[in-house]
């Protein structure tokens, strides 16, 4: 039976607050580097960089949580982001400010291993997806508020402001975590032994491979539009920073609050694969439509759409490898399929600069809809779940 223990309920509020904290910074980044002087191409650069260096520490971050307390290590990337945002404060050119959005990345690192791990740790097998998709909740949440509340500090009150109450959301998320109980019950050294160099056979290396390629073209679909969709806008439709933070509000926040629990649902219903499969195969199609639109209102319609069935996917994820993992290798698992997704949030931001800059503002999400359907096809490669 579905329920949340003390130790899910510390976590939904430490991710409502990293949420928050993340998303009111991360989707208007592109234009306080603009704001700064930085051109379309610059700031695709440094969204790779960023990207490059997340990616890297991804791996070890997944060792660390299973060889340390999944807690520290919250803890450490609750601290470490919260002076990135102060560190964002002092910076006075885009090329000062690549070293803050480097330990932004490296926090956020840092936490997703130890969560999806904890999660997993606290779930029952029969259940999992769906305890997935309940602590995700904290995600859509943190986007509704966050884009619109730190678009509207940034016109109002300057850049600043929105970087200080980020760091200060930061800092609070760190005190519920010493409310954290101990979940492994086993013996460590003996499962150590027990598993050790027998759970990553032939049969699991291919499917981490599958999986991995899979993962890399969806997130790279997306990535190519974090560069490019805040600029399009303001371009095409003249909007501010606070119509901009709403539309990302709206497209990362209510859309993802609706698919969420549903599923998960399904998905533990039904199969984390045809789920899988059901929620990106119409992604390649929806993208292509988005050169067409000339409407404000229709093209955040069109993005929550996007952005939706992409976000049914979070919860199914990692659910679908945990479920075939042993716990005490959990976190470098995770921490692999998290590798393969900020390689392709590395790799897309540096593409759709480059068709932008090459071609026109229209044809990144073109190229979008073939990594989408890359995508696809290789997620009909995976065995069940």
């Amino acid at each position: 039976m579905f329920r949340l223990n003390r130790n899910l309920k510390v976590l939904f509020m430490i991710n409502l607050a990293i949420a928050l904290c993340y998303s009111s910074v991360y989707p208007l980044f592109p234009l306080f580097l603009n704001d700064l002087g930085a051109t379309v191409v610059e700031i695709s650069l440094v969204l790779f960089i960023g990207g490059v260096c997340s990616t890297v520490i991804m791996i070890p971050s997944g060792l660390l949580a299973d060889r340390y307390r999944r807690r520290n290590i919250l803890i450490l990337s609750s601290a470490l982001l919260a002076f990135a945002m102060f560190y964002l404060t002092t910076v006075s050119n885009w090329e000062q400010s690549i070293i803050g959005f480097l330990l932004c990345l490296c926090a956020f690192s840092l936490f997703l291993p130890a969560r999806h791990t904890l999660i997993a740790d606290n779930s029952e097998i029969h259940s999992m997806t769906t305890t997935y998709s309940f602590l995700n909740i904290s995600w859509p949440v943190g986007s509704i508020i966050g884009p619109s509340v730190g678009g509207f500090l940034a016109d109002n009150y300057g850049w600043n402001y929105a970087f200080y109450v980020a760091a200060s959301v930061s800092l609070v998320s760190i005190v519920p975590a010493f409310l954290f109980r101990r979940t492994y019950r086993g013996d460590k050294r003996r499962d150590r032994k027990k598993t050790n160099g027998t759970f990553f056979t032939k049969e699991v290396v291919i499917l981490l491979v599958v999986f991995s390629f899979s993962q890399i073209f969806l997130t790279t679909a997306i990535g190519m539009m974090d560069p490019v969709v805040p600029l399009y806008l303001t371009e095409t439709f003249n909007v501010s920073k606070t119509a901009v933070g709403f539309f990302f509000s709206m497209g990362r926040g209510v859309a993802t609050l609706a698919t969420q629990i549903p599923s998960g649902i399904l998905a533990d219903r039904y199969g984390r694969k045809r789920i899988l499969s059901l929620s990106i195969l119409p992604l390649a199609i929806i993208i292509s439509l988005w050169p067409s639109i000339q409407n404000y209102v229709l093209l955040m319609l069109l993005y929550m759409f996007i952005i939706g069935f992409w976000s049914m996917t979070w919860p199914v994820t990692p659910a679908y490898l945990m479920n075939l993992t042993p716990t005490l290798e959990r976190g470098r698992v995770i921490s692999i399929n998290q590798t393969a997704i900020r390689l392709g949030f590395t790799l897309g931001p540096l593409v759709g600069g480059y068709f932008w800059h090459a071609y026109s503002p229209t044809t990144p999400f073109y190229v979008s809809a073939v990594f989408f359907a890359l995508s696809s096809l290789f997620v009909l490669l995976l065995g069940r779940s």
